[in-house]
């Protein structure tokens, strides 16, 4: 997550919706049941603070949801101002369950490296501390930061094999950050070699507004299988630009950023 600043300004052909905020109760909600510690439901959850958008979601290509696990749900890291990126997780996050009947256990990165509250800077070792109760509670899949040793990458690639070996529902965004406006960021290097790692069918999601109303679109499952002649060393690109022209293509034309026609 990047807390850079953000553009005011929408991309040239594209339109911001309204702001969206959480309510009191529910960020009073949130902060209770993470304090408690307790394993909860994220969909059911989601459920709840989605009472809180202007607008309800629409909701694009539903059946492309498998009805069952393992699957992998990648989605554009989404954000704008007045639209934080967790809405939209928090809509696939309601979302899946309808189809595959399982909650989606999202990959996140385990702590902020900069971020600050009222102006008072919160350091790194105090964000992953509070994520790792949230990740606990919701029984989300913490990613080492990208400067973090190999070994604490490769277990938390482990953890997401298991859940993948249990016939789970694993969801990332492959972009890894967000950028000044909401187009397109190039996917992180590594990505592609995670999922090839994974096994798994890929579900694209396009997330983006139109008409003043947050889209959920989904795209037909991906199985990832490089061609033969590729060298090991492309396999990771190869998978990283398959699954982001998906996603790509679920977009309109001014979110396509990094991988315009």
């Amino acid at each position: 997550m990047s807390w850079q600043q953000k553009s005011s300004d929408p991309p040239p052909g594209y339109a911001y919706g309204p702001a969206y905020r959480a309510s009191l109760a529910n960020k009073l909600r949130a902060v209770l049941y993470i304090a408690a510690g307790r394993p909860r439901s994220l969909a059911r959850d989601a459920f709840l603070a989605l009472r809180d958008v202007p607008v309800p979601p629409v909701v694009r290509g539903l059946d492309h949801i498998p009805t069952r696990g393992p699957f992998v749900v990648t989605a554009n890291h989404y954000e704008r101002p007045g639209l934080w990126m967790g809405w939209g997780a928090l809509a696939i996050s309601d979302l899946v369950p309808v189809r595959a009947g399982e909650d989606t256990h999202w990959i996140a990165i385990e702590q902020w490296e900069s971020f600050s509250l009222a102006g008072i800077p919160i350091s790194p070792a105090a964000t992953r501390m509070v994520f790792q109760r949230a990740f606990r509670t919701y029984d989300l899949l913490a990613m080492p930061p990208p400067h973090a040793s190999a070994a604490p990458r490769a277990t938390a690639m482990r953890a997401a094999a298991a859940k993948i070996r249990a016939g789970q529902v694993i969801g990332l965004m492959p972009e890894g950050d967000v950028g000044p406006t909401p187009e397109l960021l190039p996917a992180r290097e590594g990505v592609g070699a995670f999922l090839l790692f994974l096994r798994a069918p890929v579900v694209p999601i396009g997330l983006y507004e139109e008409d003043g109303r947050l889209v959920v679109h989904v795209g037909e499952p991906l199985t990832l299988a490089p061609p033969c002649d590729t060298p090991k060393e492309d396999r990771d690109r190869w998978a990283r630009d398959r699954v982001m022209l998906a996603i790509r293509d679920l977009l309109p034309a001014p979110l396509w950023g990094a991988y315009r026609r």
